[in-house]
């Protein structure tokens, strides 16, 4: 029960975790101008900016993910929030405006037994 609205370009890095209801979207979905909505005009090729989800990043429920994000390694996003920028490696952001509520330790290598 998830929606991603590709205008451009969605990536999502490998062993990615997205809940349910998640959005990302590279578009805002209609012109801004009313007039140009009224018309049936697509998005603005302008408007549409790419999304990157990096890789091992977990997406919480009914989160948001806006054009143009960029969303770092290992990253984790708390259900609801709202993404409108980019996110580092390493970080949880929540709320909305997301913001970052904890760093987290770095990328770890398996330890060899």
């Amino acid at each position: 029960n998830c929606a991603l609205i590709a205008g451009c370009s969605i990536t999502v890095g490998r062993d990615c975790l997205i809940a349910g209801r998640v959005r990302i979207s590279d578009q805002d979905g209609h012109p801004l101008d009313a007039e140009r909505r009224r018309a049936g005009e697509p998005t603005p090729a302008e408007c549409i900016k790419p999304v990157v989800v990096g890789n091992d990043v977990w997406i919480g429920e009914g989160a948001v993910i806006l054009k143009g994000v960029q969303i770092g390694d290992r990253a984790i996003v708390g259900a609801r929030a709202v993404v409108t920028k980019a996110v580092s490696a390493d970080t949880v952001v929540a709320g909305n405006p997301a913001r970052t509520v904890k760093s987290l330790p770095g990328d770890r290598v398996p330890s060899a037994a």
